[in-house]
């Protein structure tokens, strides 16, 4: 039987969509993690790991040394004839692992170049790759005088982080100033990694926000498609919702496109999917950021549904030694999620469920959360609340009739 292990998973998506499509194929599936409890209390979780894992490996998966023990030991019981991460903080070590191992996967300096928000600027701006203007700084000090360069408003994130987390945007000095010393005031970024001493502030761009996913092989990059974004939260950047594919005109997505295949080129990202982030602004596209793993947000959903393909699939076919050659992203309708948030609080009452699930064209309609439950401020992307996920013959339409059902669905709460 062949054999892959998976370090971590996504939790919004692409994760248990992997682990899924891993089933499917027939695969032994052995999963390191350094812990199940954050993964039970998702949506979905339990019924995943119970389903679609043969083995459970318990190690410290955010570090390359013990990962690779951990690695190394079940492979020399039982060969490995893949392994790969499509979390945000292991794709790293994962990378270093199969690559030590001589299992197929990206070049993990890439991997690691892409994950440094400061270092992917760096080599974007080396190649001419369109980028906001920005100072990757260390001290307070530093952060007031790059935001006084730039001008404000400006942003203000952590170079090594996902979600959103600590990304503000900032109208003075002292809120820059602030931003900075929150982010390094602490050590480690989420999953306990040390953080990198460097912080972003840059331009906030005006424009509006799109990614396009682009699968990366053999020295060549492809386009699969572009996603449409709807961002809120105030200050802060909370995806809200997702169409795809992209409603825009053919020139404006060409122009995105390209812009994304050059950022994918420049950093060196040779083999998977990378979710690239950028914003349409009055001087074109300009780079957010590259990801290099699959889109999270169940992104990897409405594309599976909009094109009639499995995209994890086509991933772990990369990463068991597979060329998928040229794909045929072609949409046959359109998909969209909208995220649902409430007031923050302490939850009283949860109605209209039902009603939005019944609506023609949804095909989901998911709370985490129950009388009883707290809703944080919205300030991460894992501060919303649920979502409603639709089908329909257009992008727009699906969008439309997720937005519908999302309004039957009313969350009260109290302080407290």
């Amino acid at each position: 039987m062949t054999r892959i292990g998976f370090v971590e998973s996504n939790r919004t998506g692409s994760g248990f969509d992997a682990l899924r499509a891993a089933r499917r194929l027939g695969l032994h599936v052995t999963f390191f993690t350094c812990g199940v409890d954050r993964y039970h209390a998702t949506p979905g979780g339990t019924e995943v790991l119970g389903s679609c894992v043969d083995e459970l490996v318990f190690c410290q998966t955010h570090e390359l040394t013990p990962l690779m023990a951990a690695v190394k030991e079940v492979d020399a019981r039982a060969p490995l004839d893949g392994l790969l991460s499509v979390a945000e903080y292991e794709v790293v070590p994962a990378a270093e692992v199969a690559r030590q191992l001589g299992l197929p996967g990206p070049d993990p300096e890439a991997v690691r170049l892409a994950r440094n928000k400061a270092d992917q600027r760096r080599r974007w701006a080396e190649r001419g790759v369109p980028i906001p203007a920005f100072r990757a700084v260390t001290t307070a000090e530093q952060a007031a005088r790059a935001a006084e360069e730039i001008g404000l408003p400006c942003v203000v994130k952590p170079t090594d982080e996902t979600s959103g987390t600590h990304v503000v945007r900032c109208t003075t000095v002292a809120e820059v100033v602030d931003s900075f010393r929150t982010i390094v005031s602490d050590r480690t970024n989420r999953r306990g990694q040390p953080r990198h001493p460097e912080v972003l502030v840059e331009e906030c761009l005006v424009g509006f926000e799109v990614s396009v996913e682009v699968l990366a092989e053999a020295g060549s990059v492809s386009v699969l498609g572009v996603t449409d974004k709807l961002v809120g939260g105030g200050n802060r950047f909370i995806e809200l919702g997702h169409s795809f594919p992209t409603a825009l005109p053919g020139p404006i997505r060409g122009e995105l496109e390209r812009a994304a295949v050059a950022a994918t080129t420049a950093v060196g990202f040779d083999l998977g999917i990378a979710h690239v982030e950028l914003k349409y602004t009055a001087d074109g596209p300009k780079l957010v950021e590259i990801n290099p793993r699959p889109a999270g947000d169940q992104i990897t959903e409405l594309m599976d549904r909009s094109l009639g393909l499995s995209t994890m699939e086509l991933v772990i076919r990369q990463y068991l030694g597979e060329s998928v050659g040229a794909i045929d992203a072609a949409p046959v309708r359109g998909a969209a999620i909208r995220y649902l948030t409430a007031p923050p609080g302490v939850v009283d009452s949860v109605t209209g469920l039902d009603i939005a699930a019944a609506v023609p064209g949804v095909r989901e309609a998911v709370l985490s959360i129950e009388p009883g439950a707290r809703v944080n401020r919205l300030l991460v992307n894992e501060d919303r609340i649920g979502h409603v996920l639709a089908t329909a013959e257009d992008p727009y339409l699906a969008g439309r009739i997720a937005e519908a059902a999302a309004q039957q669905i009313a969350v009260s709460t109290h302080q407290g």
